[in-house]
């Protein structure tokens, strides 16, 4: 993907070299052997086959074999072009997908050098909070954090669990993993990184988290629980900043960040305080309020 991965311009034109002199050494190699190939089936093959038919059905059978095989292999490179195209078109990078290593383990991960990242996510069990999850590294790394997760106490939680296949049980689990997440967030600004919680109350339909020139989008899909779902990775594209998928992700995310209705979670009183009342009300966390 021209558009996305980052070479320098030296390999770049190395690479091109490389591939230049190939392509030329096999179109000198097809053209010094194309006489002898000629000579072979008018002079040795052909009289041989005309003179058995059997072997002419079997010949027969071997072109249309290596016939097929010829444009299924054109259409799958034509396919993979317009792939390419339209994986540059959209930006997207990677996919991530539920069990894979984190990306601090995959080759090339971009989130080492990142320094700050915005969050927004459901329970953020399964983006950061567990241990093994995928984007741990990348808080553990950053300097400044802004988190935004789904209050569980709210309507639009409510609606979520309602469509999960066991609503009793993911309504327990949001309130621990919600509870986990508050902890380690708790942890992080103890151990002196700048870290930022907010609480959302309607119901979830992306879980974004960006990091640099980077965005990772899961899409909260009614009915399935967000492990379930892959990552998409999307990234910024220097040469044409406006276009890709990566822009409207990014600017979502910063929507919901700004979003006056949004909650701020104090970790030092454990407490929730509206923004959008103009009082500065406080109110339980709902992580701590009875259930």
């Amino acid at each position: 993907m021209h558009a996305i991965a980052s070479r320098s311009p030296g390999f770049a034109m190395i690479q091109q070299l490389l591939f230049h002199a190939l392509v030329s050494t096999l179109a000198v190699g097809i053209a010094f052997s194309a006489a002898p190939v000629a000579r072979f089936i008018l002079y040795q093959w052909w009289p041989l086959v005309s003179a058995s038919s059997k072997l002419l059905l079997a010949s027969e059978l071997v072109v249309a074999a290596a016939l097929v095989l010829a444009f299924n292999a054109l259409g799958i490179a034509w396919q993979g072009l317009r792939a390419k195209r339209l994986h540059d078109v959209a930006s997207l990078v990677h996919v991530l997908r539920d069990g894979e290593p984190g990306l601090a383990t995959r080759k090339g991960a971009p989130i080492a050098g990142a320094r700050d990242a915005l969050i927004l996510s459901v329970t953020g069990a399964h983006t950061f909070g567990a241990a093994g999850a995928p984007f741990r590294a990348l808080l553990e790394s950053c300097y400044e954090a802004r988190v935004l997760l789904l209050n569980p106490a709210s309507e639009g939680a409510r609606r979520r669990i309602r469509s999960l296949p066991d609503p009793a049980e993911a309504r327990r689990l949001y309130r621990e993993e919600v509870a986990a997440s508050i902890a380690y967030l708790a942890a992080l600004r103890e151990s002196g990184k700048r870290v930022s919680l907010r609480l959302y109350d309607h119901a979830p339909f992306w879980s974004i988290v960006v990091a640099g020139d980077r965005a990772w989008v899961r899409h909260c899909h009614d009915g399935h629980p967000l492990r379930t779902q892959p990552d998409y990775e999307f990234a910024l594209r220097p040469e044409a900043p406006s276009q890709g998928l990566f822009p409207p992700f990014c600017r979502f995310a910063l929507e919901q960040w700004n979003d006056p209705a949004n909650a701020e979670y104090d970790f030092a009183t454990g407490t929730l305080v509206r923004r959008d009342g103009g009082d500065g009300s406080e109110e339980p966390s709902p992580i701590t309020a009875p259930a």
